[in-house]
């Protein structure tokens, strides 16, 4: 199961596809169409499923981005690595995965 982050300050709720030129967005994936069905997560459901350990953070980011800033608990997956990392950083296909990526950091 994944979710999106709802509510100020994020910016997971944005529909359709990402401009081009955000830090998630290389050129080298192309974007999803938007899904309706994704459940969404609102801050304090955020936080306190991290503090209860019943998800697992995904920041899809660059890693520089990452590293300039990032939610605490997050596991930096960049978005061009799922298909060669997932496997060995999200090892539980059953765990609950909260992906997020913003702006420019």
């Amino acid at each position: 199961m994944a979710a999106a982050i709802k509510g100020p300050p994020h910016r997971a709720e944005r529909r359709g596809p990402p401009p081009r030129g955000l830090p998630c967005d290389d050129g080298q994936v192309s974007s999803a169409p938007p899904v309706d069905d994704v459940p969404t997560v609102t801050r304090a459901e955020l936080i306190g499923d991290l503090r209860a350990g019943r998800i697992t953070l995904v920041d899809v980011l660059s890693p520089e981005s990452f590293a300039a800033n990032h939610i605490p608990g997050a596991i930096n997956l960049p978005v061009t690595e799922i298909p060669l990392r997932a496997r060995e950083l999200l090892p539980d296909r059953r765990a609950a995965i909260v992906v997020y990526c913003g702006g420019p950091t």
